[in-house]
């Protein structure tokens, strides 16, 4: 008998989550570590530009006292800084630093480069399938919950 697939996915998910926040490389160059919170939230500063508390928490689902302690540390580290909104709107949004952007593209090579190591083995076509089954896999999820993560271009 063979186990049910949803019983699977949900496990390996979760040790999927795991295995990826324990990934060789996950420090800055400079030799901090830039936590989970601060690498999500720079990623959609860059993917999706200037966001306020409230558009954080429509795409993330965190609730603001969350979000206004995330941001906070991001204030105290220099890696983002508050801005008024460019399309005129009242609510104050906060955009990446140029440390900010640096320390989330080093974080960002630093785990791409460990993927990169751990499926070195695969096939591009499997690297290419899984990849493409991933993101039908978040925008599914996506779609259900109403949150839309911005994507960074084919470039990024």
């Amino acid at each position: 008998m063979t186990a049910d697939p949803i019983n699977v996915i949900e496990y390996e998910s979760m040790v999927f989550e795991r295995h990826l926040s324990s990934l060789p490389g996950r420090t800055r160059r400079s030799g901090g570590v830039l936590d989970q919170s601060a690498y999500t939230l720079l990623n959609l500063l860059q993917a999706g530009g200037p966001q306020s508390i409230g558009e954080l928490s429509a795409v993330t689902g965190l609730d603001a006292s969350t979000l206004n302690r995330q941001t906070a540390a991001l204030l105290r580290d220099d890696l983002a800084e508050r801005i008024a909104d460019p399309d005129g709107g009242l609510a104050r949004k906060f955009r990446a630093t140029a440390h900010g952007e640096l320390s989330a593209q080093e974080e960002r090579a630093a785990s791409r480069a460990g993927l990169g190591r751990l499926m070195e083995d695969w096939a591009s076509e499997d690297r290419e399938a899984f990849a493409e089954l991933l993101g039908r896999f978040n925008r599914s999820i996506e779609e259900r919950t109403g949150r839309d993560w911005p994507r960074p271009t084919a470039s990024d």
